[in-house]
């Protein structure tokens, strides 16, 4: 499962329904400030978005893209990956994981697909922690 936000405007409206959620299920506001920089300071394009994982990927780009599924469309591996740095607080979105912001690009169009998504320390190590 993931969000989409294409606008400023979906960011708002996300950042309002916060409260209103469990603590849980709060994203982090490292993720919230990540999202408005990237649609401040990035060309998305006509059909690009930001997309925010939520279920950590368990390897490589090929999760992320079996997770956006933007089929028949083909996504490409744009730019380098970010690392998105995120507090533990306890919550399921941060414990034991490290975020990443990953670019998609849009073959048809060349839109850009941001991909904001979490790793399991398991997962990126092979240890437990």
């Amino acid at each position: 499962m993931y969000i989409k936000i294409y606008t400023k405007s979906q960011l708002i409206l996300l950042r309002r329904l916060k409260p209103l959620l469990k603590k849980k299920y709060q994203l982090p506001d490292e993720i919230m400030d990540k999202i408005e920089i990237i649609l401040k300071d990035r060309k998305l394009g006509k059909s690009g978005f930001v997309a925010i994982l939520l279920e950590p990927i368990a390897n490589d780009i090929t999760g992320i893209k079996d997770i956006l599924d933007c089929y028949p469309r083909k996504l490409h591996i744009g730019e380098d990956i970010e690392d998105v740095s995120v507090i533990d607080d306890g919550s399921w979105l941060t414990r034991y994981r490290e975020w990443y912001l990953d670019t998609l690009k849009l073959q048809d169009d060349g839109s850009k697909v941001y991909a904001i998504y979490s790793m399991t320390l398991k997962a990126l190590y092979g240890e437990e922690h």
